[in-house]
């Protein structure tokens, strides 16, 4: 994503106040915005399972 915010789209979604929390956690511990840990998780999803092949998700 640019800087500029040109290259971007907005996606919300909602996680649970654990998620959420933990994922604050590491946030902190590493000086980085939660939004920035979840932009790296779809990125390595992405490289890890979609262009790979195909994704391994349970769906019920």
């Amino acid at each position: 994503m640019g800087k500029d915010g040109k290259n971007a789209v907005r996606v919300t979604t909602t996680l649970t106040k654990e998620q959420y929390g933990r994922l604050g956690k590491i946030a902190e511990r590493n000086g980085v915005k939660v939004a920035w840990l979840v932009r790296r998780a779809v990125e390595t999803f992405l490289v890890e399972h979609v262009e790979g092949g195909q994704v391994p998700l349970t769906l019920k």
